[in-house]
């Protein structure tokens, strides 16, 4: 577990973030493997001349449009140079409580277990979440449960309008219309 620090109003305390839930934490993990007369085999590359080059003899590299390597790339989102947001692990990360209604609309794509937080039960915000440092952020949502066991959610809000606790849907009309259309008749042909 890695310690995150958040801040609320004038209150700092430190938690520790698990690793992110996904589907190998809930279900396990299959590998295949594959085998030749009980040897493993691996992966490749083979080449026009027919020999074999090992996935691991290759790798990747930044290259300008003159092919010279760049160490330190510059990175435009809509032809503004971006700019690299720290780590959560490096920041205090700032809080704000929101209501329960905000997770309507929220669309969640990772989920953090998180221990020992010191807030009060309920919802908080934080606008920026980068796992790693990035150019782009997510915003987090941080769930506090009675028992201890809270949980970061990750995503980005979607425009889901709210329209109450009730949907009802009327798929057909309430009075058929008369048909006055002529029917078909073959012999008028």
């Amino acid at each position: 577990m890695k310690d995150i620090t958040f801040r609320l109003q004038d209150q700092v305390f430190t938690a520790k973030l698990g690793n992110k839930i996904n589907k190998e934490a809930l279900y396990g993990k299959a590998k295949t493997i594959v085998e030749k007369e009980g040897v493993v085999l691996s992966k490749g590359y083979l080449t026009p001349a027919g020999e074999v080059i090992p996935r691991s003899a290759i790798d990747y590299a930044k290259l300008d449009p003159e092919g010279t390597i760049v160490t330190e790339p510059v990175v435009e989102i809509e032809d503004v140079p971006a700019t690299m947001f720290p780590s959560v692990f490096d920041r205090e990360n700032e809080l704000q409580p929101v209501a329960m209604k905000e997770l309507i609309g929220f669309n969640v794509a990772d989920v953090y277990p998180i221990r020992d937080v010191v807030l009060d039960e309920g919802l908080y915000r934080t606008p920026s979440f980068c796992y790693r440092k990035s150019y782009l952020t997510k915003e987090a949502l941080l769930l506090v449960k009675n028992d201890s066991l809270s949980f970061l959610l990750v995503g980005e809000r979607k425009a889901t309008p709210w329209i109450g606790e009730q949907v009802i849907y009327n798929f057909f009309d309430a009075e058929e219309e008369p048909d006055t259309e002529d029917e078909l008749d073959f012999a008028m042909i």
